[in-house]
């Protein structure tokens, strides 16, 4: 027999939540397993319990109480076991709903540091400043925008004089930012509704990063 088999008929037999410590006693008691002369049996049983729950094995489980620490029971005797407690699940679970998650305006300084490696200069537009009454600006302002110089290579030059005289300058890029798109039509509607690229007034594609 091994001490799992040990584990699994001391709580069956029992048919109620035991510590780590009361499960060896009982093994113990009943002479199920021989130790020989193991130093620490009971850690030897406390890493057989954990063992049950880290292989995700569903005939035990694993609950932790206030005053015991973590109790172990068999799942078919959950419904007969009265513990006023939160199995560990169900406790990560809520945790993680009350753990506050990023914005999505965190989302742009990670977008301006790859810009700027690109040599792309970029802005957040704060568009909840604009009048949010007036249906024309519902979809005028992106969540960045990144301009690239192609042609300045004379750092003294005077810019805006060659932006005026030359062609192909300057790219402008706007870019829409969000956190997650879960359907194929968010990923159309934001795409074709807020993105888009320009180049010295001349219209492009859309153009979504």
């Amino acid at each position: 027999m091994t001490v799992k088999e040990a584990i699994l008929i001391i709580l069956e037999k029992e048919k109620k939540a035991l510590t780590y410590t009361e499960i060896y006693k009982k093994i113990i008691q009943t002479k199920l397993y021989d130790f020989g002369n193991a130093k620490t049996p009971k850690d030897t049983v406390s890493a057989q319990l954990t063992s049950f729950i880290q292989l995700n094995d569903l005939r035990v489980k694993r609950v932790k109480e206030n005053k015991k620490g973590f109790v172990y029971f068999l799942t078919e005797f959950e419904s007969d076991i009265d513990i006023n407690v939160t199995s560990e699940d169900e406790k990560d679970k809520k945790i993680k709903k009350q753990t506050r998650t990023y914005q999505e305006r965190d989302l742009h300084i990670l977008l301006s540091t790859f810009l700027t490696s690109q040599g792309i200069k970029s802005k957040t537009i704060f568009h909840e400043k604009s009048n949010g009454n007036d249906n024309h600006q519902k979809w005028i302002h992106p969540d960045m925008v990144g301009i690239r110089f192609l042609n300045l290579k004379n750092k003294n030059s005077n810019a805006l004089q060659r932006i005026t005289n030359q062609s192909d300058t300057y790219n402008i890029t706007s870019y829409e930012l969000k956190r997650e798109i879960n359907t194929d039509y968010d990923f159309k509607k934001k795409l074709f509704s807020s993105c888009f690229k320009f180049k010295l007034g001349k219209l492009w594609i859309p153009c979504c990063i």
